[in-house]
């Protein structure tokens, strides 16, 4: 009998995170512009993406112990189900278009907090939903859900926003989550989990020192860890591009959902590709090189650009980096044990998050003082820096890492 990937498991989990990501997507995008619009200020923009990542920072490597004990769906089955209620009671709260800075603050928290919990607990479930010997495929369908969306949904999302307002956008989403959690309540797994919960802080101390020292010994690992605190610090320069627009005299918001529409069609097409075609086992660490060294290189030029070459760039940096994505994720979770997944997602999203706060931060403040295309060159330079410390310097193992058969 032919293996399929399609089995029962994998077919909910795609479900749910499909129906899931529909509302979600437009809902990011009404919150940064809501927030831009309301202050008209990139520091405070980047104030609030810095705020709202803080749980990302202090939760996961509290959190991760618990995810690695306890059943991982019960966890996102229930996140999804009290998430969704939560975001019915934000729209609410906001029908009638109220905006408070601090209120906004709280309400991206929450959202924030759900979502580590929950990330944790489905990067750690989604690889055993993987039928063996299907890693680069089931991945593919995995990363290609949110770019899949954003080309289909953003657009709609967008006209639906400026027509109905952020309630609405939080109403939509909270009853997509609702039902999500319904499918994934089907999924039949056998998860090894205790009784009962008990907190003991020594224990749960000692597990997350375990991820540290595992690391220790994953020199690899390690450094690609650290490359991408670089890149996601760089990735801060993003929250210039809608200032930048809602600036200019000839761009506008459509035009920057345009923008992130694009870049999904390259990440969507970039997942069909790995989806459709292995990518030759010798040639994975070459391409992630490539890939970083080109990321570094058109973030860098980007505000220099005509719109129409803005929007090439997106998605070739998006079709390129869904291929480097695929080939990093499967290449560490296929090095990696189960029992471990939990503490290393810790580690390894504590690190992300504290380099995004401080990207952002410094894109908002910066923005305020320089041109917009001075801030992306320095970013980009950060990037280039980071792939001959990180990347290059430690080519012998970094290789026999990505260069792995998964």
């Amino acid at each position: 009998m032919k293996e399929t990937l399609w089995t029962k498991n994998f077919t909910l989990i795609m479900l749910g995170t499909v129906i899931s990501a529909i509302g979600g997507v437009g809902l990011s995008l009404a919150l940064s512009v809501t927030v831009y619009d309301n202050t008209q200020s990139t520091w405070l923009t980047g104030l609030y993406s810095a705020l709202t990542i803080i749980p990302s920072i202090l939760l996961p490597v509290l959190i991760s112990p618990i995810v690695d004990r306890y059943s991982r769906k019960n966890i996102i089955v229930t996140l999804d189900l009290v998430l969704g209620f939560v975001f019915l009671l934000f729209a609410w709260l906001t029908k009638t278009g109220y905006f408070n800075f601090y209120f906004y603050v709280l309400m991206g928290l929450i959202m924030n907090i759900n979502g580590v919990i929950y990330g944790l607990a489905y990067d750690s479930l989604f690889p055993n939903l993987i039928p063996k010997g299907m890693f680069q495929k089931g991945y593919a369908i995995g990363n290609l859900i949110y770019p899949l969306t954003n080309v289909v949904v953003l657009p709609v999302a967008t006209v639906i926003f400026h027509h109905f307002g952020v309630a609405f956008m939080f109403m939509l989403e909270g009853i997509l989550l609702i039902v999500a959690s319904t499918f994934e309540r089907r999924i039949e797994i056998v998860e090894t989990t205790n009784d009962k919960i008990v907190f003991d802080v020594k224990s749960h101390f000692e597990d997350i020192r375990d991820g540290f020292r595992y690391l220790k010994h994953e020199r690899a690992i390690w450094n690609v860890y650290l490359f991408f605190v670089i890149m996601m610090f760089a990735d801060g320069i993003h929250i210039l591009i809608y200032p930048f627009f809602e600036k200019s005299a000839i761009l506008s918001v459509v035009g920057y959902s345009m923008l992130l529409s694009f870049q999904s069609a390259g990440y969507m097409f970039g997942g069909f590709l790995h989806y459709y075609v292995k990518i030759p086992t010798h040639l994975r660490f070459a391409i992630s090189v490539f890939v970083y060294f080109t990321f570094a290189f058109l973030d860098a030029l980007f505000f220099f650009m005509p719109f129409v070459i803005m929007l090439l760039t997106k998605f070739v940096l998006g079709f390129i980096g869904m291929n480097s994505a695929n080939i990093r994720v499967t290449s560490i979770n296929n090095k990696i044990e189960d029992h471990m997944r939990g503490r290393l997602n810790a580690v390894f999203q504590t690190m992300v998050s504290c380099s995004i706060l401080l990207g952002k931060l410094v894109a908002g403040w910066l923005g305020e003082l320089f041109p917009y295309s001075t801030v992306a060159i320095l970013y980009g330079m950060i990037i280039v820096v980071g792939i001959f410390v990180y990347i290059l310097k430690n080519t012998q193992v970094v290789r026999v890492l990505y260069n792995q058969e998964v």
